[in-house]
């Protein structure tokens, strides 16, 4: 399934593009994430609880960065699987640009995600609808945990 969109940041293309390649800053902006540790400047590894009616599963996974040209755009693949429940995985190319309204950096996103198991039999209709939602949810608290962390940071 594919989700598509984007986002408006008063911060600079440069500070987006740090704040998205920060484990701290993404571990506090992705609902649900227990844990984000890098292993390696383009791969992570993470731990996210996602309520997706009615299930509740906790996933373990991986996050790949390839087809990096900072501060521009990359590739983000995920690999992600929950015991008895499912995986869910997909890669989305993100891209970064001078806002054209003007002051700060626009994120435009194109991903594309795939299910199993559990997940779904429960509809790919309900899926896209709560991955859109969580991708919404996702870039609004990011530019929160991208202040805060820059203000603990001084």
């Amino acid at each position: 399934m594919r989700i598509v969109g984007e986002y408006r940041f008063a911060a600079d293309r440069l500070s987006v593009w740090r704040a998205l390649n920060d484990p701290e800053v993404l571990r506090r902006a992705i609902p649900g994430c227990e844990k984000m540790d890098r292993v390696t400047d383009a791969e992570w590894h993470g731990r996210v609880v996602v309520r997706i009616w009615p299930i509740k599963a906790t996933f373990d996974g991986i996050v790949r960065l390839s087809e990096l040209s900072p501060p521009d755009r990359y590739r983000i693949t995920i690999e992600a699987d929950a015991p008895l429940v499912g995986n869910a995985g997909g890669s989305a190319v993100v891209t970064l640009d001078e806002d054209p309204q003007g002051g700060g950096a626009l994120l435009t996103y194109d991903a594309e995600t795939e299910i199993g198991g559990r997940l779904a039999q429960i509809g790919a209709r309900l899926v896209q609808s709560a991955g859109t939602k969580y991708a919404n949810k996702f870039f609004a608290r990011f530019a929160d945990a991208m202040a805060e962390i820059e203000t603990e940071r001084g």
